[in-house]
């Protein structure tokens, strides 16, 4: 059975990278300053549905998207309101 995960706290402002350092500490996994994100990944997950390296691309070109969605959006019209590529991604 796995691990449930807390979803993120927003206030927080840790990121990716250490959400996962938090879980594989928790598991009892060394992770020193210097491991690379894909053998974090392996270390949590040693056999993985999909490969690591192919959701770390995906996450990049997802997160490349959502940065050239926002930058072609338009004002939002209520000023409380984010841009409004942030509410149709």
């Amino acid at each position: 059975m796995a691990e449930a995960v807390p979803p993120p706290d927003p206030s927080s402002q840790a990121g990716v990278a250490d959400s996962l350092v938090a879980l594989a500490r928790r598991r009892g996994i060394d992770v020193t300053d210097d491991l690379p994100i894909v053998a974090l990944l392996e270390a949590i997950d040693p056999a993985p549905l999909v490969p690591h390296r192919m959701v770390l691309v995906a996450g990049a070109v997802m997160a490349l998207a959502f940065r050239h969605d926002r930058s072609l959006a338009a004002a939002a019209a209520d000023p409380g309101d984010g841009p409004t590529a942030d509410r149709s991604f």
